[in-house]
Protein backbone atom coordinates (compact mmCIF):
# COMPACT_ATOMS: atom_id res chain seq x y z
CA UNK A 1 0.00 0.00 0.00
CA UNK A 2 1.67 3.26 -0.48
CA UNK A 3 1.06 6.65 1.15
CA UNK A 4 1.48 10.49 0.33
CA UNK A 5 2.95 10.88 3.87
CA UNK A 6 5.98 9.24 5.52
CA UNK A 7 7.36 9.56 8.98
CA UNK A 8 10.82 9.07 10.05
CA UNK A 9 11.43 9.57 13.81
CA UNK A 10 12.10 7.54 17.08
CA UNK A 11 9.62 4.70 18.00
CA UNK A 12 9.16 3.87 21.95
CA UNK A 13 9.81 0.56 21.49
CA UNK A 14 13.74 0.92 20.18
CA UNK A 15 14.32 4.05 21.73
CA UNK A 16 12.13 4.35 24.93
CA UNK A 17 10.19 6.90 26.34
CA UNK A 18 11.59 10.43 25.82
CA UNK A 19 9.72 13.82 24.49
CA UNK A 20 10.40 13.06 20.94
CA UNK A 21 9.51 9.49 20.66
CA UNK A 22 6.21 10.46 22.73
CA UNK A 23 5.33 13.80 20.23
CA UNK A 24 5.78 11.54 17.17
CA UNK A 25 3.85 8.48 18.48
CA UNK A 26 0.86 11.06 19.70
CA UNK A 27 1.33 12.75 16.11
CA UNK A 28 0.66 9.62 14.63
CA UNK A 29 -2.63 8.63 16.80
CA UNK A 30 -3.93 12.37 16.03
CA UNK A 31 -3.56 11.46 12.46
CA UNK A 32 -5.15 7.85 12.86
CA UNK A 33 -7.55 10.00 15.23
CA UNK A 34 -8.56 12.32 12.37
CA UNK A 35 -8.53 9.57 9.18
CA UNK A 36 -5.19 10.54 7.62
CA UNK A 37 -3.44 8.15 5.73
CA UNK A 38 0.34 8.13 6.41
CA UNK A 39 3.43 5.39 7.01
CA UNK A 40 5.67 5.30 9.54
CA UNK A 41 9.44 4.63 10.10
CA UNK A 42 11.56 3.95 12.81
CA UNK A 43 14.82 5.34 11.87
CA UNK A 44 16.79 3.61 14.64
CA UNK A 45 15.42 -0.09 13.11
CA UNK A 46 15.34 -0.27 9.76
CA UNK A 47 17.97 0.35 7.47
CA UNK A 48 18.99 3.26 5.07
CA UNK A 49 18.48 0.80 1.96
CA UNK A 50 14.77 0.83 3.25
CA UNK A 51 14.33 4.28 4.34
CA UNK A 52 15.19 5.05 0.71
CA UNK A 53 13.05 2.53 -0.76
CA UNK A 54 10.09 3.99 1.01
CA UNK A 55 10.90 7.66 0.29
CA UNK A 56 11.08 7.49 -2.86
CA UNK A 57 7.38 6.34 -2.90
CA UNK A 58 5.98 9.36 -1.13
CA UNK A 59 5.79 12.23 -1.56
CA UNK A 60 6.01 13.99 1.62
CA UNK A 61 8.52 13.22 3.69
CA UNK A 62 8.14 14.55 8.29
CA UNK A 63 11.55 13.96 9.51
CA UNK A 64 12.19 13.86 13.68
CA UNK A 65 15.74 12.74 13.86
CA UNK A 66 17.90 14.25 16.82
CA UNK A 67 21.52 13.19 15.47
CA UNK A 68 22.48 15.76 12.85
CA UNK A 69 24.16 13.59 10.51
CA UNK A 70 21.77 11.07 9.89
CA UNK A 71 19.71 14.11 9.94
CA UNK A 72 21.42 15.67 7.05
CA UNK A 73 21.52 12.36 5.30
CA UNK A 74 17.72 11.54 5.02
CA UNK A 75 17.37 15.33 4.24
CA UNK A 76 19.53 15.72 1.27
CA UNK A 77 18.29 11.96 0.16
CA UNK A 78 15.03 13.43 0.47
CA UNK A 79 15.63 16.43 -0.97
CA UNK A 80 17.60 14.87 -4.43
CA UNK A 81 14.54 12.38 -4.63
CA UNK A 82 12.74 15.55 -5.30
CA UNK A 83 10.07 14.89 -2.38
CA UNK A 84 8.67 17.83 0.16
CA UNK A 85 10.81 17.60 2.96
CA UNK A 86 9.19 18.86 6.64
CA UNK A 87 11.73 18.55 9.62
CA UNK A 88 10.88 19.72 13.01
CA UNK A 89 14.18 20.39 15.15
CA UNK A 90 13.61 18.98 18.43
CA UNK A 91 15.89 20.70 21.14
CA UNK A 92 17.49 24.07 20.89
CA UNK A 93 18.44 25.38 17.84
CA UNK A 94 22.11 26.02 18.15
CA UNK A 95 22.86 23.56 20.73
CA UNK A 96 25.72 21.67 19.25
CA UNK A 97 29.13 22.48 18.58
CA UNK A 98 30.32 24.30 15.51
CA UNK A 99 30.41 21.15 13.15
CA UNK A 100 27.12 19.47 14.19
CA UNK A 101 25.02 22.92 14.05
CA UNK A 102 26.15 23.29 10.51
CA UNK A 103 24.62 20.00 9.54
CA UNK A 104 21.72 21.09 11.34
CA UNK A 105 21.53 24.42 9.40
CA UNK A 106 21.82 22.86 6.13
CA UNK A 107 19.17 20.48 6.89
CA UNK A 108 17.00 23.39 7.47
CA UNK A 109 18.29 25.02 4.68
CA UNK A 110 16.97 21.63 2.49
CA UNK A 111 13.83 21.83 3.86
CA UNK A 112 10.57 22.79 2.59
CA UNK A 113 8.80 23.53 6.08
CA UNK A 114 11.59 23.63 8.48
CA UNK A 115 9.90 23.35 12.27
CA UNK A 116 11.57 24.64 15.31
CA UNK A 117 9.90 24.44 18.97
CA UNK A 118 10.46 27.17 20.75
CA UNK A 119 11.02 30.84 20.67
CA UNK A 120 14.46 30.84 21.25
CA UNK A 121 15.17 28.25 18.01
CA UNK A 122 12.86 30.62 16.04
CA UNK A 123 14.42 34.10 16.50
CA UNK A 124 18.13 32.52 16.10
CA UNK A 125 17.05 30.51 13.43
CA UNK A 126 14.49 32.88 11.05
CA UNK A 127 17.76 35.04 10.84
CA UNK A 128 19.13 33.14 8.10
CA UNK A 129 16.34 31.01 7.16
CA UNK A 130 13.62 32.75 6.44
CA UNK A 131 10.48 29.89 5.51
CA UNK A 132 11.18 28.42 9.54
CA UNK A 133 8.42 28.07 11.56
CA UNK A 134 7.38 27.97 15.16
CA UNK A 135 5.44 24.96 16.50
CA UNK A 136 5.06 23.93 19.62
CA UNK A 137 5.83 20.53 20.56
CA UNK A 138 2.78 19.63 22.71
CA UNK A 139 0.09 17.08 21.36
CA UNK A 140 -2.42 16.20 24.65
CA UNK A 141 -2.64 12.25 24.65
CA UNK A 142 -5.54 10.91 22.29
CA UNK A 143 -6.07 7.72 24.26
CA UNK A 144 -6.45 6.72 27.58
CA UNK A 145 -3.23 4.99 29.08
CA UNK A 146 -3.60 2.48 32.09
CA UNK A 147 -0.93 3.14 35.19
CA UNK A 148 -0.03 -0.35 36.44
CA UNK A 149 -1.43 -1.19 39.58
CA UNK A 150 1.72 -0.74 41.23
CA UNK A 151 2.08 3.00 40.81
CA UNK A 152 -1.34 3.01 41.79
CA UNK A 153 -1.25 1.45 44.71
CA UNK A 154 2.17 3.86 45.55
CA UNK A 155 0.03 7.29 44.45
CA UNK A 156 -2.96 6.20 46.65
CA UNK A 157 -0.77 5.54 49.40
CA UNK A 158 0.85 8.78 49.37
CA UNK A 159 -2.21 10.48 49.45
CA UNK A 160 -3.76 8.52 52.28
CA UNK A 161 -0.98 9.82 54.42
CA UNK A 162 -1.53 13.44 53.17
CA UNK A 163 1.17 14.42 51.76
CA UNK A 164 1.41 16.19 48.32
CA UNK A 165 3.44 14.59 45.05
CA UNK A 166 5.87 16.52 43.48
CA UNK A 167 6.07 14.81 40.22
CA UNK A 168 9.71 14.98 37.72
CA UNK A 169 10.98 12.81 34.81
CA UNK A 170 13.83 11.94 33.39
CA UNK A 171 14.25 9.59 30.44
CA UNK A 172 17.71 8.45 31.31
CA UNK A 173 21.04 9.60 32.78
CA UNK A 174 22.20 12.13 30.82
CA UNK A 175 25.33 14.73 31.05
CA UNK A 176 25.45 18.07 29.59
CA UNK A 177 28.61 19.57 27.82
CA UNK A 178 29.64 21.22 31.02
CA UNK A 179 29.40 18.05 32.82
CA UNK A 180 26.18 19.24 34.86
CA UNK A 181 23.26 16.23 35.26
CA UNK A 182 20.67 17.45 32.84
CA UNK A 183 17.36 16.43 34.95
CA UNK A 184 19.16 17.88 38.11
CA UNK A 185 17.60 14.53 39.92
CA UNK A 186 20.59 14.52 42.38
CA UNK A 187 19.70 18.28 43.71
CA UNK A 188 16.02 17.21 43.90
CA UNK A 189 16.52 13.87 45.79
CA UNK A 190 18.83 15.88 48.17
CA UNK A 191 15.92 18.37 48.35
CA UNK A 192 12.87 16.05 49.19
CA UNK A 193 14.84 12.88 51.08
CA UNK A 194 13.80 14.74 54.40
CA UNK A 195 10.63 16.48 53.91
CA UNK A 196 7.80 15.19 55.87
CA UNK A 197 4.74 17.15 53.73
CA UNK A 198 5.48 16.62 49.98
CA UNK A 199 6.87 13.14 48.19
CA UNK A 200 9.29 13.68 45.29
CA UNK A 201 8.32 11.05 42.65
CA UNK A 202 10.45 10.75 39.81
CA UNK A 203 9.31 8.78 36.70
CA UNK A 204 12.54 6.96 35.65
CA UNK A 205 11.94 4.51 32.59
CA UNK A 206 15.52 3.53 32.59
CA UNK A 207 16.08 2.47 35.96
CA UNK A 208 19.17 4.45 36.03
CA UNK A 209 18.23 6.88 38.32
CA UNK A 210 16.95 4.72 41.00
CA UNK A 211 20.03 2.85 40.39
CA UNK A 212 22.02 5.73 41.19
CA UNK A 213 20.30 6.94 43.78
CA UNK A 214 18.86 4.20 45.54
CA UNK A 215 20.77 4.70 48.81
CA UNK A 216 19.59 7.48 49.32
CA UNK A 217 15.66 6.60 48.68
CA UNK A 218 13.34 7.46 51.54
CA UNK A 219 8.79 7.85 51.84
CA UNK A 220 9.72 11.22 50.37
CA UNK A 221 11.60 10.18 47.36
CA UNK A 222 9.95 7.48 45.39
CA UNK A 223 11.02 5.86 41.89
CA UNK A 224 9.24 4.63 39.07
CA UNK A 225 11.53 2.45 37.19
CA UNK A 226 9.87 0.75 33.99
CA UNK A 227 8.54 2.33 31.19
CA UNK A 228 4.69 3.82 32.68
CA UNK A 229 2.47 7.07 31.00
CA UNK A 230 3.99 10.31 33.02
CA UNK A 231 0.86 11.95 31.72
CA UNK A 232 -0.79 9.79 33.82
CA UNK A 233 1.18 10.51 36.72
CA UNK A 234 0.77 13.45 36.75
CA UNK A 235 -3.37 13.81 36.60
CA UNK A 236 -2.71 12.49 39.94
CA UNK A 237 0.22 15.00 40.94
CA UNK A 238 0.27 18.26 42.67
CA UNK A 239 3.12 19.99 41.02
CA UNK A 240 5.50 19.27 38.36
CA UNK A 241 9.04 20.17 38.30
CA UNK A 242 11.78 20.59 35.55
CA UNK A 243 14.82 21.02 37.23
CA UNK A 244 17.03 20.83 33.54
CA UNK A 245 20.18 22.09 33.15
CA UNK A 246 19.24 22.41 28.97
CA UNK A 247 16.18 22.17 27.52
CA UNK A 248 13.96 22.29 24.27
CA UNK A 249 9.87 22.89 24.45
CA UNK A 250 9.32 20.09 27.13
CA UNK A 251 6.32 17.92 26.44
CA UNK A 252 6.10 17.07 29.96
CA UNK A 253 6.37 21.20 30.90
CA UNK A 254 2.84 21.53 28.64
CA UNK A 255 0.83 18.69 29.65
CA UNK A 256 1.64 19.92 33.28
CA UNK A 257 0.34 23.25 32.13
CA UNK A 258 -2.32 21.46 29.93
CA UNK A 259 -3.68 19.97 33.06
CA UNK A 260 -3.43 23.03 35.18
CA UNK A 261 -0.61 21.90 37.80
CA UNK A 262 1.65 24.37 39.07
CA UNK A 263 4.44 23.79 36.92
CA UNK A 264 8.36 24.37 38.64
CA UNK A 265 10.47 25.08 35.64
CA UNK A 266 14.27 26.21 35.33
CA UNK A 267 14.94 29.61 33.47
CA UNK A 268 17.64 27.77 31.15
CA UNK A 269 15.23 28.31 27.98
CA UNK A 270 12.15 30.48 26.90
CA UNK A 271 8.92 28.61 28.97
CA UNK A 272 5.45 29.20 27.95
CA UNK A 273 3.52 31.37 30.32
CA UNK A 274 1.94 30.02 33.60
CA UNK A 275 5.41 28.46 34.49
CA UNK A 276 7.20 29.24 37.93
CA UNK A 277 10.84 30.08 36.97
CA UNK A 278 14.01 28.85 39.34
CA UNK A 279 17.56 28.66 38.89
CA UNK A 280 18.93 25.10 38.20
CA UNK A 281 19.82 23.20 41.11
CA UNK A 282 19.43 26.25 43.55
CA UNK A 283 18.27 25.84 46.82
CA UNK A 284 16.75 29.14 47.36
CA UNK A 285 15.38 30.35 44.04
CA UNK A 286 13.55 26.66 43.87
CA UNK A 287 12.35 27.06 47.27
CA UNK A 288 10.58 30.41 46.70
CA UNK A 289 9.18 28.63 43.25
CA UNK A 290 7.91 25.67 45.18
CA UNK A 291 6.15 28.22 47.51
CA UNK A 292 4.74 30.86 45.15
CA UNK A 293 0.48 31.44 44.73
CA UNK A 294 -0.73 29.55 42.11
CA UNK A 295 -0.40 30.81 38.31
CA UNK A 296 -2.91 31.74 36.22
CA UNK A 297 -4.32 29.30 33.89
CA UNK A 298 -3.55 29.07 30.47
CA UNK A 299 -4.62 27.45 27.50
CA UNK A 300 -1.48 25.35 25.62
CA UNK A 301 -1.60 24.37 21.80
CA UNK A 302 -2.06 21.63 20.28
CA UNK A 303 0.96 21.13 17.75
CA UNK A 304 -0.87 18.67 15.70
CA UNK A 305 -3.40 20.77 14.34
CA UNK A 306 -1.14 22.93 12.68
CA UNK A 307 0.91 20.05 10.98
CA UNK A 308 -1.92 18.48 9.85
CA UNK A 309 -2.37 22.07 7.99
CA UNK A 310 0.99 21.82 6.85
CA UNK A 311 0.14 18.41 5.56
CA UNK A 312 -2.72 19.68 3.60
CA UNK A 313 -1.72 22.38 1.70
CA UNK A 314 1.66 20.02 0.47
CA UNK A 315 -1.01 17.23 -0.77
Amino acid sequence: MEHSLLIIGPDIESSGIGGVTIHVRRLRDFLEKNGIDYEFKDYKSNSIWTLFSRISRCRIIHIHISNPLYQLVITLLSHLLGKTVIITLHGDYGRFGKLKNGLVRTSLRLADVPIVINEKSFNLCKIIIKKVILIPAFIPPQKEEQLSNDILTLIQKIQDEGKKICSTNASHLSIDKQGNEIYGIGFLVDYFRDLKDKVLLVSDPSGEYERKYHDLQTDSVRFINYPHSYYEVLKRSDYSIRNTSTDGDSLSVKEALYLNIPTLCTDVVDRPDGVRLFKYCDKFSFENSLNQENSRTVTVENGAVRILQIYRDHR
